[in-house]
């Protein structure tokens, strides 16, 4: 199968197979945001789409462990910034634990209160509409309140495991 890696129908994928299989698929890379009591949070995330045009929706994941989903879930808001494909040090940021991810980079706060980073593709500004858990993740679903977009920036990428721009 010119080094394909497989499994049969009645055998679970491992972790390692399904990461292979899915690292196939090239996504958008998005750094997920919000502020509460005046501090921000901020985190990298390439499970993000959208949901519907009426009303306008879209549909972000994040780790149940998160402190950037905690935020959010008290604070009733985030932003979704879609990075620029000149971004990928500002992804590493945000997938990192560096306490002081927002002293690195230029932002300012949205009409909800997140943070919007400069430099990026589009963003998303949203009231949280609906949440569902589903094992080590919850599905947050953003109703739009209002947009930005930035068509002659190319976005980053995340393909093959690495980031593209």
């Amino acid at each position: 199968m010119n080094g394909a890696t497989s499994c049969e129908p009645s055998t679970e994928p491992t972790p390692e197979a399904f990461r292979s299989a899915c690292a196939q698929f090239p996504t958008g890379v998005v750094v997920v945001t919000t502020t509460l009591d005046g501090t921000p949070y901020g985190s990298t995330v390439n499970a993000f789409t959208s949901l519907t045009l009426h009303p306008p929706q879209v549909l972000v994941c994040l780790a149940a462990t998160s402190r950037t989903w905690s935020a959010i879930e008290r604070s009733g808001v985030f932003a979704v910034n879609v990075l620029s494909s000149g971004q990928a040090a500002t992804a590493r940021l945000f997938a990192s634990k560096d306490s002081d991810k927002f002293e690195h980079v230029d932002h300012v706060p949205g009409a909800v209160g997140a943070p919007l980073l400069a430099g990026t593709t589009a963003s998303f500004e949203c009231r949280l509409a609906g949440t569902l858990r589903n094992n080590s993740h919850w599905m947050l679903i953003g109703r739009v309140v209002s947009l930005a977009a930035e068509p002659e920036r190319e976005p980053l990428l995340f393909l093959h495991g690495r980031l593209a721009g």
